[in-house]
């Protein structure tokens, strides 16, 4: 005759594992941003207008004010002659400075970190925002000029990870293209790839806000430094790179304005920088990509993929001679659509203190579990063809591991199973 031991319990997956889905998260956070402003290809000594955008794509309702930590532009190039360098934003005086620059005999690198310190820009939500940077140099020409907004705000983290927020997140990222540890004076190709693995699906365009190319090392001579993507004429620009005396150090923000390299969704896109240096050479150079796009976070919110729970210990003969384990099943329900999963695990020992070791499936092993077509179905506790078998017969003792997932025990689904009794047959 078969026995069997009835455990009673009602659990479901959201009561297994809902927890997880809560945030583990201060209460706010902190993300950084680059987007370039301006660059040029050409000598610039006159006053000039370099229109940008501040995005935030993260919630801020209930941060502590200011949310944004900090913001400051990095203006950097080449220069020649001696006097100041007027900056402001929408020409407002409050927030303008001049930076005096020393007169120089010969072409002076220089970088100047301009933040305004009146927080004329002082966002209170997500969103888009409209400035002009108001750029005015004077008895100073500037070559391979440079402008890059670096902007640092907390935020309201979401109740996952990543998000589902109001608005379209934002994310920059860094990569180095080349370096080289030899002399260059003639034209180069460097195959660079972009990969974007975020959900770019139902971004408003362009999802790259910004991509440039950040050129440094030090040069000899006077002539041009000549980049393009792709051989293609529309994205070529031409530096000029002043003649100097003595080995110089300069840094260039190439930005292709065409728009060449504008991915629609997430994936790995393949290019070559073309480096062409003429009457020029440039030693220890360097050159990294920095991108900043917008994407769509990943659904969340919703539920988890699995949730486990390990039963108490059971005694199935009450008598140390142990029992012949037969089958498992539940009781309960599979969820919305029938499209969740139950499965178990199962361990026998001949002492309630154990050891507990959890098999399952056809290969009895840790990895393994054993699969039910649903409620009310048993599955055998086979050892048969397991080498090395569990040895779960004529054990006093037993435990069983449930797992409860919400569509097939790999990827998130919308079905919460929940499992009202778990029925263990046995015989002694």
């Amino acid at each position: 005759m078969k026995f069997y031991i009835k455990t009673f319990f009602i659990v479901s997956l959201v009561s297994l594992v809902g927890i997880a889905t809560l945030s583990a998260y201060a209460s706010t956070q902190v993300r950084t941003t680059e987007v370039q402003i301006a660059e040029s290809n050409v000598a610039i000594s006159s006053y000039q207008n370099y229109p940008f955008t501040l995005y935030i794509g993260d919630d801020l309702s209930g941060v502590s004010s200011p949310a944004l930590k900090s913001l400051h532009f990095t203006v950097s190039g080449v220069y020649t002659g001696g006097g100041t360098l007027g900056l402001s934003i929408d020409s407002d005086n409050g927030t303008a400075k001049q930076y005096t620059l020393p007169n120089v005999s010969v072409p002076t690198p220089f970088e100047i970190d301009y933040q305004d310190t009146t927080n004329k820009i002082n966002p209170l939500s997500g969103g888009s925002y409209n400035y002009i940077l108001n750029f005015n140099p004077t008895g100073i020409t500037i070559y391979g000029l440079g402008i890059k907004m670096n902007e640092t705000h907390k935020y309201t983290p979401p109740i996952c990870a990543d998000g589902q927020p109001a608005n379209q997140k934002l994310k920059t990222t860094e990569n180095i293209i080349t370096d080289s540890d030899v002399a260059i004076s003639s034209y180069q190709n460097y195959p660079f790839t972009l990969y974007i693995g975020d959900d770019l699906s139902g971004v408003s365009s362009p999802a790259l806000k910004s991509l440039h190319f950040t050129v440094s090392g030090v040069y000899e001579g006077g002539g041009t430094l000549g980049l393009s993507i792709d051989s293609d004429n529309g994205t070529a620009k031409q530096y000029t790179l002043p003649n100097v005396s003595v080995p110089t150090p300069f840094e260039i923000d190439y930005q292709d304005t065409t728009n060449k390299i504008n991915p629609l969704s997430g994936g790995s896109y393949n290019y070559n920088l073309n480096f062409n240096p003429t009457s020029i050479t440039v030693y220890g150079l360097g050159v990294k990509m920095t991108e900043t796009h917008k994407y769509k976070p990943v659904t969340c919110g919703g539920l988890p993929i699995l949730g486990d729970l390990i039963s108490s210990v059971f005694s199935a003969t009450g008598t140390t001679n142990g029992a012949a384990y037969n089958s498992i099943l539940w009781k309960g329900n599979l969820g919305v659509g029938d499209t969740g999963k139950v499965r178990f695990q199962f361990a026998a020992s001949s002492s309630p203190d154990g050891p507990w070791n959890f098999y399952g499936g056809s290969t009895c092993s840790s990895s393994d579990w054993f699969d039910t077509t649903g409620p009310d179905s048993p599955v055998e506790l086979k050892e048969t063809g397991c080498s090395p078998a569990p040895g779960w017969n004529n054990k006093q003792y037993y435990r069983y591991k449930v797992e409860i997932c919400s569509n097939d025990c790999i990827v998130a689904g919308s079905s919460t199973p929940v499992v009202d009794d778990i029925i263990v047959n046995w015989a002694p």
